[in-house]
């Protein structure tokens, strides 16, 4: 009886910490993926599909080599493209900074982009599953100054 009073113990922590890991996850990328203050939400998608490449490893972060999967959300305002997922802010385009937003195929946007460093610049590519790929595409385009090619 205690042996399977401790296994249903075991089973209950584990999943409460597994509970609280992605809780934890969901409130980080929300909270990178909102706009500052004064900025209108152009448009958003939340909880899309996607995957991360970077060039250089970040300390909890996404890892150089290696597919980072994970739910994303993805907004745009007036002034700005942002990707936000598990680790924080991926990567955030804006006019100034150019960057590439392409529609390589139906709901498949792939964004490109650089991000600051301390130690240099960090490319990153982030390949997304969003509705409306093209439409994405064209805002970056209009509102960034992006390059961008749709898929025809």
């Amino acid at each position: 009886m205690s042996t399977v009073l401790a296994f249903l113990v075991v089973a209950i922590v584990v999943t409460f910490l597994g509970a609280l890991v992605a809780v934890s996850r969901q409130r980080r990328r929300e909270r990178a993926g909102a706009v500052p203050a004064g900025e209108r939400v152009v448009r958003e998608a939340r909880n899309c599909g996607s995957r991360v490449f970077v060039s250089t490893d970040v300390i909890g972060g996404p890892r150089a080599g290696r597919i980072n999967r994970s739910p994303a959300d993805l907004v745009m305002t007036d002034k700005r493209l942002l990707i936000a997922t598990r680790h924080g802010r991926v990567l955030e385009l804006t006019a100034g900074t150019g960057g590439s937003v392409r529609c390589t195929g139906p709901r498949r946007l792939v964004v490109e982009g650089d991000r600051p460093q301390k130690d240099g610049v960090m490319h990153v590519r982030a390949e997304l599953i969003v509705n409306d790929a093209d439409v994405w595409a064209a805002l970056a385009a209009e509102r960034l100054d992006t390059t961008t090619r749709a898929l025809r």
